[in-house]
């Protein structure tokens, strides 16, 4: 999974803010947000993402994978464009 071109990405003191300069749609992250949009930049599959902050924040796989899907789920739904690398 990764962001398409058009969307650019910021990272502040407290979070990420993500731009899409094809829709002009912004989206603001927390600081836990900040991690999972660094994991997708760095091409980190969802299960390694998964593991990475389960890992890092101490909690169970499973709450972070809910957390983590609907993060993903809300950028979607937000505009910020997600794709499927092939």
């Amino acid at each position: 999974m990764k962001f398409t071109p058009n969307v650019k990405v910021r990272r502040e003191k407290r979070g990420s803010v993500l731009f899409d300069t094809l829709r002009e749609k912004v989206f603001v992250t927390n600081e836990t947000g900040a991690r999972i949009v660094e994991g997708i930049e760095a091409g980190l599959s969802p299960e390694a993402l998964v593991a990475q902050l389960s890992a890092e924040y101490d909690q169970p796989a499973e709450v972070i994978e809910a957390e983590v899907r609907r993060f993903i789920e809300s950028l979607r739904s937000n505009g910020i464009a997600l794709t499927e690398e092939t």
